[in-house]
């Protein structure tokens, strides 16, 4: 009898020493795909893929970075691959060798633009849009609103929305130099909520009753990504399939380069 509760012992102890090691999966990047896809469901996608999960939301740039550095094993981006590996590379060319990633599509998101409930202003052509959030239009009278400076609220340089809205909107041009960037995406609706002249840059999801979304002629579609180096593995294919499942459409996985 003691023989075999020794050994059960064993059994038990052997398990849970091989759970304490393993390592658990890496993902960093876009707050975008964080905060819908992945933390909401971190506790189903850790079951059904039989992995733990590691998050760091510190944007689609430096999600790429870290994937690129071995600091992370995926990384998740909310904007087209190729327009996050331009956006890098321009800053240091070639950095980035797009034929090296491979890009899953586990979602998408609209975007769309908020702002505070007692603007007057609830709709704006594409055109205006585009002068309002590069500074072009610096006060909402210039757009038929209040007497009130502009103040543009978004992301942080690198983030997947806000290099969508530039890429697609704004032509590859910045959004305004006086643009307040937030280093949490879900902290754009609560800015804008509190201050009356803002407009912020949000993923329609995310808007509540606390703010408007502005009537625009523009749709823009953010796409949500997790980004793997060279072959995965069976551990982080297992995670990718996993959090594919919560998107809005079936995974597709393809080669970017």
């Amino acid at each position: 009898m003691s023989r075999i509760f020794s050994l059960a012992i064993l059994v038990i102890g052997t398990l849970f020493s091989w759970a304490a090691s393993a390592e658990p999966i890496s993902l960093h990047g876009s707050t975008t795909v964080m905060n819908m896809l992945v933390l909401p469901n971190k506790a189903e996608i850790e079951a059904a893929s039989g992995q733990q999960l590691e998050i760091v939301g510190n944007g689609s740039q430096r999600g790429l970075a870290d994937l690129l550095s071995g600091k992370a094993q995926i990384a998740m981006i909310s904007a087209s691959l190729e327009l996050e590996v331009n956006k890098i590379n321009e800053k240091s060319a070639d950095l980035i060798s797009p034929g090296r990633l491979n890009a899953h599509a586990v979602g998408e998101a609209r975007v769309a633009f908020a702002v505070h409930p007692s603007n007057s202003v609830k709709s704006l052509s594409g055109a205006q849009l585009a002068d309002v959030l590069s500074g072009k239009v610096q006060n909402w009278r210039e757009v038929g609103g209040p007497d009130l400076p502009i103040m543009v609220v978004t992301a942080q340089p690198g983030d997947g929305l806000r290099t969508m809205v530039e890429g697609r909107l704004l032509n590859g041009d910045s959004v305004s130099k006086d643009a307040r960037a937030m280093t949490n995406a879900t902290q754009i609706a609560k800015v804008v909520a509190q201050v009356p002249g803002a407009i912020g840059i949000v993923a329609a999801a995310s808007i509540d009753a606390s703010v408007v979304r502005l009537a625009t002629d523009v749709e823009i579609v953010q796409p949500l990504i997790l980004v793997t180096l060279g072959p995965e593995t069976q551990e982080v294919r297992r995670v990718i399939d996993a959090v594919a499942k919560f998107g809005k459409f079936p995974k597709q996985s393809r080669n970017d380069g």
